[in-house]
C-alpha cells in the first residue's frame, strides 16, 4: 500500500511538472487548450505552440531523466555506492569532453557531422572516463573511488574550458550551451533516433532484473545461482554508460539527476530491483521536467539552462546524502 501511493504521489507530481511545461511560457495557454491541442481539437495557434515548440522540450525531458536515472542506479549498483552517478564519476565529463573534441574537429573538417559522430564520440570519451576512474580504484575503496571521480571530472573540464579558448565565437558558444546542460537539438529525427536508443537499452537492463537482484545479494551468492559475474557486470556497466552518453547527447552536461533518483526511489520503495528502477525513472522524469519548466518561465524572457535549474535542485540532497555517509 505505501509503495502504491508513493507511485501515485510521483506520477502525479510527473503530471504536473508535464502540464507546467506545456502550459506556461512567452504564450500561456490554459489546460482545456491543452487537452484540447494534444487530442487533435485545439486552435491554430495553440496548436503550434503544443506540437512544435514544447512537446521537443518535454519529450527531451523524458528521454534525459529516463537515462540518467537507470545510468544511476546501474552505477550505484556496480560501485556499491550510493553516493556515484555518472556526473561523479567523470561519465558525464568524459562524454562531454568526446562530443567537444568533434565540435572542434569538424570546425576544421567539414565533412565530419556532429550529428552522425556525436553518440560515438560521447560514448568514447564516456567509456575512456570510467575505465580510467576504475583502474585507480581497483582496490574498491568507495571514498577514494568517489574522490577519484570528482578529481578526473576537473581535469577534463580543465581540458575542455582549453579547447573552448582556441574556437571561434560560434563554436564556443555551442560548446558552452552544451556544457551548461541545454536541450541544444529539438529535432524530431534528433530526439526519435535517441529515445529509441533509450528505450532499447533500458528493455535490456529490464530483461537482466534477475541477474541484477542476484547481484544484489553478493557476488558469491550470485554466482551459486549460476549468474556469470564477470560478464553480467561487464554488460550492465555497458548499458550504464551508453545510457549516460545518450544522456549528455541530448540534454548536455546534466548532473546528480542519476544520483538523487535511485536514492529517493530506494526511500520510497525499497530496494527490490525492478519496483526501484520504476520509481527511479519516475522521480528523474519528474526532476528532468520540473526543471524543464522552471528554466523556461523563472525569467521570462530569459530562459535559463535546465542544468543549472537541475543542479540547483538536486545538489543540497547530494550534500545532505555526503554528511549522511560521512556520519556513518
Amino acid at each position: 500500500m505505501k509503495k502504491t501511493i508513493a507511485y501515485l504521489i510521483v506520477s502525479f507530481l510527473a503530471i504536473v511538472s508535464t502540464l507546467a511545461c506545456f502550459m506556461f511560457g512567452d504564450i500561456h495557454l490554459s489546460l482545456n487548450q491543452v487537452v484540447a491541442s494534444l487530442f487533435g481539437f485545439g486552435d491554430q495557434v495553440s496548436t503550434l505552440v503544443i506540437w512544435q515548440m514544447r512537446l521537443p522540450y518535454v519529450v527531451a525531458a523524458l528521454i534525459c531523466g529516463t537515462a540518467l536515472a537507470v545510468s544511476g542506479l546501474l552505477l550505484q549498483q556496480l560501485t556499491q555506492n550510493p553516493l556515484v552517478d555518472s556526473s561523479i564519476l567523470g561519465v558525464n565529463a568524459g562524454a562531454s569532453l568526446g562530443a567537444v573534441i568533434l565540435i572542434a574537429a569538424s570546425a576544421r573538417f567539414k565533412q565530419l557531422s556532429v550529428q552522425t559522430w556525436l553518440p560515438i564520440a560521447a560514448i568514447i570519451g564516456a567509456s575512456c572516463a570510467f575505465f580510467l576512474v576504475r583502474q585507480a580504484s581497483a582496490q574498491h575503496d568507495r571514498l577514494r573511488l568517489l574522490l577519484r571521480g570528482v578529481a578526473l571530472t576537473a581535469l577534463l573540464n580543465g581540458v575542455i574550458l582549453m579547447l573552448q579558448l582556441n574556437m571561434n565565437a560560434f563554436d564556443f558558444e555551442r560548446v558552452l550551451t552544451w556544457l551548461t546542460g541545454s536541450f541544444w537539438n529539438v529535432d524530431g529525427q534528433f530526439l526519435a533516433g535517441y529515445g529509441l536508443a533509450a528505450v532499447v537499452l533500458v528493455v535490456v537492463v529490464w530483461l537482466l532484473r534477475h541477474e541484477f537482484n542476484m547481484l544484489n545479494l553478493g557476488d558469491d551468492m550470485a554466482q551459486a545461482a549460476g549468474v556469470n559475474i564477470k560478464r553480467t557486470k561487464s554488460l550492465l556497466m555497458a548499458l550504464a554508460i551508453g545510457l549516460a552518453a545518450i544522456a549528455v547527447a541530448v540534454g548536455g552536461a546534466i548532473a546528480l539527476v542519476g544520483l538523487m533518483s535511485p536514492n529517493i526511489a530506494k526511500r520510497l520503495v525499497g530496494s527490490q530491483f525492478t519496483t526501484r528502477m520504476n520509481m527511479s525513472i519516475v522521480v528523474g522524469i519528474t526532476l528532468m521536467l520540473a526543471s524543464n519548466a522552471v528554466a523556461n518561465n523563472l525569467f521570462l524572457p530569459a530562459t535559463l539552462p535546465v542544468g543549472l535549474v537541475v543542479a540547483v535542485i538536486t545538489m543540497p540532497y547530494f550534500l545532505m546524502l555526503l554528511f549522511q555517509k560521512t556520519e556513518v
